[in-house]
This record gives C-alpha cells, structure tokens and sequence, in this order.
C-alpha cells in the first residue's frame, strides 16, 4: 500500500517528466509513491491507507483519436473517491493543468477549489509571492520562469492565495493557492508544463515546502 499516488501524463504533458521532476521531492519526503498514468485506476481502492494524492494531468483523453473531439475522462465514482479521501484526512496536490476540463459542478470541482480557463503560449512570466507568511512560500522570492503561464478561476473566499504569476502584458492569475478541506488539505501549484520548469530551483522548493504543508510537517 502506498503512502502516495501519482497520476501524471496526457497528450500534452509527458508522464516520465511529471514523474521526474516531482517524484523526488515526494520520496525524499519519506513517501512511498505509485507512480501511474492510468487514469482509469484512480478510484477508493487505490487512494485507501494513502497520506496524499498528485495529480499533473488534464481531464481529457481522446478514444476516437485527436482530430475528434475529447472526452473527460473522470467518473462520478473517481469524484467521489477524490473528494471522500481529502475529506476524510488525506492531501491533494493539484499540479499546472489538474484544474483544466475536469466536471465543473461536482466534488472535484469542489476539492480543488478552482477551475482552469486558458492559457497564452509558452513564454517567459514573473511569479510574485504575495503571501510570505504562508509556510508553502518559506524562504521562495519572486521568480521569473518559462512555462504556460495558466490562467484559472478560484474560490477566493475559500482559499489562502500566496503566489500570483504576470505575464508581461500585465495579465495576473493565481500561481498558488492552498485551503483546508474537511479533515484534508489541497495545494495547487501552476508551474510544471515541462521537466526544466518542474526542475526550476524556486518551483521545486514551492514543492517541497507544498508536500511538507500538506502532510502536516
């Protein structure tokens, strides 16, 4: 049985570099992960005697191929196991593009407290933390990085915001956020379109201080 699951990997996003580039962290933390990138074999079952659960994965897969239209992938039973699981004590890392065409009226919606919109191209950003008391953002300074600067609606009276990111056009979004959820704990981080953003030294030390955070270190 593991201590954590970790879905990673879509079209778009290589499951090899979500793993790479977040899997250390979470052993370093004393985890035992589960690496997967079966969708599919996210359910009750698995999550059962985990402390946390990772996601860097969209809601989308493609069974009549990519030039159809895509298919959300989640099922009322994952929901439901989700949202039970952090509900009941366990920790959710929502990671880049977790938020991004998942059901937008069901308890998955309302765990990760947030919703992807859109994102510009990939390009160079600032991430400016805006909350420096919160312990994800101990000893993390701004930071400029390349990546897909990912634009998402949140709860804001729900959550505690301590990082934004702004494009050079001006445009803000949240970059991080964190709230309580039932007995568990959520955290999204924005960053991580590929394994060099992951590997970033401020993004890897949001991670670390993220995993520590939600495992109540």
């Amino acid at each position: 049985m593991a201590d954590a699951v970790f879905l990673g990997g879509d079209r778009f996003h290589k499951a090899e570099e979500a793993h790479a580039g977040i899997g250390p962290v979470l052993e370093k933390a004393g985890l035992d992960v589960h690496y997967t990138s079966d969708f599919a074999s996210i359910n009750a079952g698995l999550l059962e005697g985990a402390k946390l659960l990772v996601l860097l994965r969209d809601g989308m897969e493609w069974p009549n191929g990519h030039d159809a239209d895509p298919e959300r992938w989640m099922q009322p039973h994952q929901e439901e196991a989700i949202e039970q699981f952090v509900l009941n004590g366990g920790s959710f890392l929502v990671m880049h593009n977790s938020a991004w065409n998942y059901p937008w009226d069901g308890g998955y919606r309302r765990t990760v407290a947030g919703y992807f919109q859109f994102h510009p191209p990939y390009m160079h950003f600032d991430v400016h933390i805006t909350d420096r008391d919160h312990p994800i953002t101990e000893g993390v300074e701004d930071y400029e990085i390349e990546d897909e600067q990912h634009f998402i609606w949140f709860d804001n009276d729900r959550v505690d915001l301590f990082a934004v990111s702004q494009g050079k056009d001006g445009r803000e979004s949240a970059s991080g956020y964190s709230h309580e959820f039932g007995k568990g704990r959520v955290a999204y981080l924005a960053n991580g379109h590929r394994l060099v953003v992951l590997q970033h030294p401020s993004v890897q030390k949001l991670l670390t201080n993220a995993v520590n955070w939600l495992l109540r270190k």
